[in-house]
């Protein structure tokens, strides 16, 4: 158990380089976190008296709970002490942990993405992709803005392409100018990756006139998407900012509850012989920013 334990911490440190969801993953201290929405509108206007112009920064926030989620694996302990391929499955179960929490996460947040039109944005309580949401909730207006195509759309048009890029440019902050989106990513299904990977990469179109999407949009490739048409735009360096679309929250409470052994001294090993060892997670998910990501039905 000390070498399996050894060998979870090895994998650890040699993780794989970061997929599309994990720059979404947020440390949290406890099972149930409140995250604050500041809605800040800062504009300049002119000066009409000495005092000047003060706003009241309001604020609004979601909580976030976790759940529990556990694999496992057992073996029969004779078996990896003299089979040199049990020992050798057994050796990769901490690196195959990892595998299977970075793709739960992965599952998770593609699932919501694909909810999106039925589940509401903590920004305003609309659904999060659609065509009517709030420039400034904490504000009554009736101007609306969109980050939802409902039209379906081939995603290897490049005209197309440029025209739901220019929507996004047109997303405002909240005193209603525009927030400065710059598409930089498209988010694609495993059916439509390649098509548009190879599209993008094209020097000239059929007609011989040169690509003016080439090196515009980075194709990602999400294999957890589910629907074969649906994609998105996002904007990345937006992400950087605080505007994330969504969040993963991990908690780690003691080791022992997350990494746990049934060893030769377990009354597991003295009734079957065998030894086993599972790993808990806690993980919480939710949609949070709509301003950098728009969904397109694709077609």
């Amino acid at each position: 158990m000390r070498e399996f334990n050894e060998r979870y911490l090895l994998a650890i440190s040699a993780a794989a380089a970061p997929s599309w969801a994990d720059r979404f993953v947020m440390g949290v201290g406890g099972p149930r976190v409140t995250f604050p929405i500041a809605m800040m509108s800062t504009k300049f206007l002119e000066t009409k008296e000495a005092s000047g112009r003060f706003k009241t920064m309001q604020e609004k926030s979601f909580d976030l709970r976790v759940a529990e989620f556990d694999a496992g694996y057992e073996a029969k302990f004779l078996d990896i002490k003299t089979s040199v391929f049990a020992y050798r499955n057994w050796s990769q179960v901490p690196a195959r942990f990892l595998t299977a929490q970075a793709r739960h996460v992965c599952e998770q947040l593609a699932k919501l993405l694909e909810a999106g039109t039925t589940i509401a944005s903590p920004w305003d309580d609309v659904n999060f992709f659609s065509a009517a949401h709030k420039i400034n909730p904490s504000v009554p207006s009736s101007t609306v803005w969109s980050n939802f195509q409902a039209t379906a759309t081939d995603p290897t048009d490049i005209a197309k392409l440029q025209a739901e890029s220019t929507a996004m440019r047109f997303v405002p902050d909240e005193n209603g100018s525009k927030l400065g989106v710059e598409p930089d990513e498209i988010w694609l299904p495993t059916e439509k990756f390649q098509v548009v990977s190879d599209k993008l990469n094209q020097e000239r179109l059929a007609n011989g006139e040169s690509n003016p999407m080439m090196g515009k949009l980075k194709p990602v490739h999400v294999p957890e998407f589910t629907d074969p048409n649906d994609f998105y735009l996002v904007d990345s360096k937006l992400f950087a900012k605080g505007l994330d679309p969504m969040i993963a929250a991990d908690y780690r409470p003691a080791d022992s509850l997350g990494l746990r052994f049934w060893d030769e001294s377990s009354d597991f090993f003295k009734d079957t012989g065998k030894i086993k060892v599972s790993q808990h997670i806690w993980h919480g998910f939710s949609l949070v920013f709509p301003h950098a990501i728009r969904r397109i039905t694709g077609a």
